[in-house]
């Protein structure tokens, strides 16, 4: 054999030698690949699984949150619900509590009828029953004035005349102008000092008498009006209540 053909046959066998050791790299790296790749996948699944049973948890835990939300929405509506029920029947409790106290609290009305008992006539004066049914009838509603709108004198023991009576005096005056004939007495009653009769009867005289000072200041006649004051001898009573302190205006004259 010719040195040319050694050479081929060497370089043949070399070649198929390389081809060989190329294949079984390759193929052992395929496998290794495919290990690989079925490895990625196995990690990719369990990922997926681990992820959707993580969503899973989640969902059912927001699920849960949102029910328990729900019912803890209910039960503050029911509970606000409660206290505003409660609320409301406390205020009406409270109400009827408070309009049964004034209803106890709250006497009848005094009515002020005319006694003629304990006040002092002279010279022809007359008393209420001696009256003409006209003087009556104006006497009844000097009466009502004096009862819906008493004189103010500022303190317990005041007796100069205030300006605030002024609208109470101007519709006495007026009666007084519309019926010149008539005669008045200004009776002052007051019970400052228990048991006093001498200074409540000066109280009751100063307070009548300023009173009468002011009309003659406004016009009327000093000779229509007498003064007087009769201290805590008559108070109005009704039901054991006793009213002292108050100025009258009664007919004494036609």
């Amino acid at each position: 054999m010719n040195l040319g053909k050694k050479v081929f046959l060497l370089s043949l066998l070399l070649l198929l030698l390389i081809v060989t050791c190329v294949y079984k790299h390759t193929k052992e790296f395929m496998n290794e690949v495919s290990i690989t790749q079925e490895q990625v996948a196995n990690k990719e699944e369990k990922v997926q699984a681990s992820e959707i049973k993580q969503s899973q948890k989640e969902a059912e835990s927001e699920q849960v949150t949102s029910e328990n939300n729900e019912k803890h929405e209910a039960n503050l509506d029911e509970s606000i619900q409660s206290n505003n029920e409660t609320t409301n029947d406390k205020i009406t409790k409270f109400e009827e509590q408070n309009q049964q106290i004034e209803e106890i609290k709250q006497p009848n009305l005094i009515i002020l009828k005319r006694k003629d008992e304990g006040y002092r006539r002279s010279n022809g004066e007359f008393f209420y029953y001696e009256l003409s049914p006209k003087s009556k009838e104006i006497q009844d509603k000097l009466y009502t004035i004096m009862k819906n709108e008493p004189f103010i004198f500022g303190k317990d023991d005041g007796i100069d005349y205030l300006k605030i009576n002024d609208d109470l005096l101007n519709k006495i005056i007026k009666i007084m102008q519309d019926n010149p004939n008539l005669k008045f007495e200004i009776a002052g009653h007051a019970s400052i000092r228990p048991d006093d009769d001498r200074y409540n009867k000066y109280i009751s005289v100063m307070r009548a008498a300023n009173i009468k000072k002011e009309l003659i200041a406004r016009g009327i006649s000093k000779r229509r009006m007498k003064a007087r004051g009769y201290g805590d001898k008559i108070p109005l009573i009704q039901d054991q209540i006793k009213l002292f302190n108050r100025i009258e205006f009664n007919i004494i004259g036609e």
